[in-house]
């Protein structure tokens, strides 16, 4: 991942580029967005080849339905709902045929040692910390705090990505602040962040 944020105004730009056929245009979209798509398959299914697989279904699907979808406002987001919708969808198919329920819980999301970077060997006992915490923070905050911290989504577009209100996800990124000052990482956790968006030590 890099540090360089996709800016929506390009995006957009090359979606109208898109609808008008050109693929060039959907290869750039498909170059900006795929690391951010793959790392949020990824943390919804557990699986490299499964999180691979749906996203590049999701980029066959979009384009192949682009004329129908038209015009979109907010490239990034749009495609991160997409791919949850898709996924969610999937793993409601598949429990369905081998458990026979109707209802789904929420996808579980689950930090890894790769995105809490800390230089120092001698920090890891922070690391550890941190990475702890997270993974037991409830599964709607640990949403949010990944959407809005590690992709950089304004808490409207991880309302709109979530499918719940800006205050439901406006309390939830409250919530699990909270925990973190509990815990007393609250400073270091927003220094990892940085680092992380600015690209893998």
């Amino acid at each position: 991942m890099t540090g360089v944020q996709p800016d929506n105004e390009h995006l957009k730009s090359c979606w109208q580029r898109c609808l008008a056929g050109n693929n060039t245009a959907f290869a750039l979209i498909h170059a900006t967005l795929f690391d951010g798509l793959y790392n949020y398959a990824f943390k919804l299914l557990g699986d490299h080849s499964l999180a691979d697989d749906s996203v590049q279904e999701l980029f066959i699907k979009i384009w192949q339905k682009r004329s129908s979808i038209g015009d979109i406002e907010k490239v990034k987001p749009f495609f991160f709902t997409s791919l949850r919708r898709q996924i969610l969808n999937q793993l409601r198919d598949k429990r369905s045929k081998q458990q026979k329920i109707d209802s789904l819980p929420e996808p579980e999301i689950e930090f890894t040692q790769e995105e809490i970077i800390i230089k120092k060997e001698s920090d890891s006992g922070l690391k550890e910390k941190i990475l702890q915490l997270l993974n037991t923070l409830p599964e709607r905050q640990r949403e949010v705090i990944y959407l809005h911290f590690f992709e950089e989504m304004p808490l409207a577009q991880v309302a709109d990505v979530m499918s719940v209100n800006y205050q439901s996800v406006q309390n939830l990124k409250q919530r699990a602040l909270q925990n973190m000052r509990s815990a007393n990482i609250f400073s270091l956790f927003f220094l990892l962040c940085a680092a992380y968006r600015l690209g893998k030590f």
